[in-house]
């Protein structure tokens, strides 16, 4: 058998914004959003498994001061509804 793996987001905590009044480009000025993911790897011929793993991913509006927006288009819809919302 194959091994599959199955995500799942665990929790989404949303940070307030540093300073609001910094420079539109300046991530300080937005939100921010931590997200947990538990991954769970699974094998039913094997005895071993499953497997629980946590990953946790920190989003902020853009990829550095005065860059591009972060790319979350691969992330759960979940994660990506609540980035749509605290940055509209």
């Amino acid at each position: 058998m194959a091994i599959t793996k199955t995500t799942t987001v665990e929790l989404i905590e949303v940070r307030p914004a540093a300073n609001s009044s910094a420079a539109n480009s300046s991530n300080e000025k937005y939100n921010s959003a931590m997200v947990v993911y538990k991954n769970i790897l699974d094998d039913s011929s094997d005895d071993d498994l499953p497997v629980t793993a946590k990953t946790t991913k920190y989003f902020y509006k853009f990829v550095a001061d005065g860059g591009a927006a972060t790319n979350y288009s691969s992330e759960d819809a979940l994660v990506k509804a609540v980035l749509d919302a605290i940055w509209e």
